[in-house]
């Protein structure tokens, strides 16, 4: 067996694999790249999770106006129901939906209520218009006796 002398033996390599001056600042490097990427999807993730809660926001609102226009068959059942939405979109969150409009409208058995919006800007330049719908058919009594009677009317 040989023995090796002292001479013959090299040192261990580096753990980071290479020459120690070339690689020098080259992770503050990669961290300055990767950095502005980073916040910008955290905030693309931030944006959209406000686009989320203003649409549940919108919808909410549009289904609480919807109620109210679906049950009152006689009277001014569009300013109610649009002043139910009005007012829900500021008790759920006025802030999360800005420049809200409400509108009222129905056809032959049917009412709806809409409630569009902004939701709130976390990415500068870009503006995400919210619009939710919610309506059905008018809920009234109608009584068993007659034929063809519609809500509102007696037999």
């Amino acid at each position: 067996m040989r023995r090796l002398a002292d001479h013959d033996h090299t040192p261990p390599a580096r753990a980071g694999g290479g020459s120690g001056a070339r690689d020098s600042g080259a992770t503050s490097l990669e961290l300055a790249l990767l950095t502005p990427i980073l916040l910008l999807v955290m905030l693309l993730v931030v944006q959209f999770a406000m686009v989320y809660h203003a649409r549940h926001v919108a919808l909410a609102a549009a289904q609480g106006g919807a109620r109210v226009a679906r049950s009152e068959v006689t009277g001014d059942w569009k300013g109610r129901s649009e002043q139910t939405a009005r007012s829900q979109v500021q008790q759920f969150g006025s802030r999360l939906l800005g420049n809200s409009r409400t509108e009222a409208g129905g056809d032959g058995d049917e009412r709806w209520v809409e409630v569009s919006g902004e939701a709130v800007q976390v990415i500068p330049f870009f503006t995400f218009r919210v619009h939710q719908r919610s309506g059905g058919p008018i809920e009234c009594y109608r009584p068993d006796v007659g034929a063809g009677t519609r809500c509102g009317e007696g037999p």
